[in-house]
């Protein structure tokens, strides 16, 4: 079964201009927490990172059956300071690529090689029951040197390899590969996707088809560049599609709106699950459809996600739509013939208007259509 990690309080926190309080940190946790996530990563082990003790502290003391993760390089001093905060996980990360590892560290893959073992075998000494690597760039590395990496990662003590796609080149198909490439050697599988060509939640979800285990999400996408999967859109997934039902769709929901408030988000009208448009029909056809039997153009009740119907009145509003509305402004429905002439003149001034009518505007089209009948 598909397990979420949220980052949203390590990923989430890079993206440019945003700063969480320690407040703000707490109660995206307590969220996180009511929404049934299963690990939630708190932030990177270092000592620049001021705020971790005090809020490993606060998961522990409010949340103690609530699995958490700390995200570590490979440094000798920074697995310590991990160990010294007795995180559930230790989610270690190198360099998978030559591009990263010689551009950005000044290092090979023979160096890769030794930091993995020897800070995987640390980590274990000091008595961190799970630990975890991650590959940065996983998606443009080595497919062999991957395989070398995670046999090794596992001979040390690991339990989970993550497979980052850092630059967001995979699609679907290649992160079957990945998960595919790593499966069966023995250590549990995670991906970690962005979003820079918009397939990070199709990605997470490939994943999870092909033998992942877990998968990174953050709130509202949150995440360097174009972002990350997003938490809202592969939760409501396993839910609405999957019937998972360890998750809390309407805790994850309020999250989410609490969340672009504190950070400054808005959330565009037609954004999956929390715009405020999505189950907005104008179209005559489908106004039929939906009327008929909803599931013929919702993919879910618009209740699941606190929304409701709403049919307008356009251009290619239907008659069926109409009668629709005419019944939820409580007009008389007019005889046939005066219901088409009424059809007629409201999408001649929706088109001349560029805009769907407004209830007054309904109206009083219809109180002129009836007096002059």
């Amino acid at each position: 079964m598909a397990r979420l990690i949220d980052t949203t309080l390590r990923e989430g926190e890079q993206t440019p201009g945003l700063y969480l309080s320690p407040t703000v940190k707490k109660q995206i946790f307590a969220g996180l927490a009511r929404c049934g996530v299963d690990e939630i990563e708190l932030g990177v082990a270092t000592a620049a990172n001021t705020d971790l003790a005090e809020l490993c502290g606060y998961a522990r003391d409010h949340f103690p059956r609530q699995p958490f993760s700390l995200w570590c390089r490979c440094k000798e001093e920074d697995i310590r300071l991990a160990a010294t905060l007795s995180p559930a996980v230790l989610s270690l990360s190198i360099p998978a690529s030559d591009l990263h590892l010689e551009k950005k560290l000044g290092r090979d893959r023979s160096w890769a090689l030794t930091t993995v073992a020897f800070s995987v075998r640390l980590a274990v000494s000091l008595g961190i029951k799970k630990v975890a690597l991650g590959l940065e760039d996983a998606s443009r590395a080595d497919r062999p040197f991957l395989r070398e990496l995670a046999a090794l990662a596992r001979e040390a003590g690991a339990f989970r390899i993550r497979v980052a796609d850092t630059v967001g080149i995979a699609d679907p198909v290649m992160m079957a590969e990945l998960v595919g490439l790593m499966a069966g050697n023995g250590l549990e599988v995670a991906v970690h996707c962005h979003n820079d060509f918009g397939m990070a939640t199709a990605n997470t979800l490939s994943a999870f088809r092909h033998g992942a285990k877990w998968g990174d999400v953050t709130i509202l996408g949150l995440g360097e560049r174009a972002g990350n999967s997003r938490l809202e859109e592969v939760l409501a997934y396993l839910v609405l599609q999957e019937d998972n039902p360890k998750y809390h769709l309407a805790e994850m929901l309020a999250l989410c709106r609490q969340v672009a408030r504190e950070t400054g988000r808005q959330i565009p009208p037609h954004q999956p699950l929390l715009g405020t448009n999505i189950f907005i029909c104008e179209s005559g056809i489908h106004q039929q459809g939906i009327l008929a039997d909803p599931a013929t153009y919702e993919p879910f009740a618009p209740e699941r996600v606190g929304k409701t119907r709403k049919f307008l009145v356009g251009k290619g509003v239907g008659r069926h739509g109409l009668a629709a509305t005419l019944e939820r402004l409580h007009i008389p429905r007019p005889a046939d013939g005066d219901l088409l002439h009424l059809w007629q003149r409201l999408r001649c001034q929706a088109t001349q208007l560029h805009r769907p009518l407004h209830d007054q505007e309904i109206y009083q089209l219809a109180i002129e259509a009836s007096t002059s009948s």
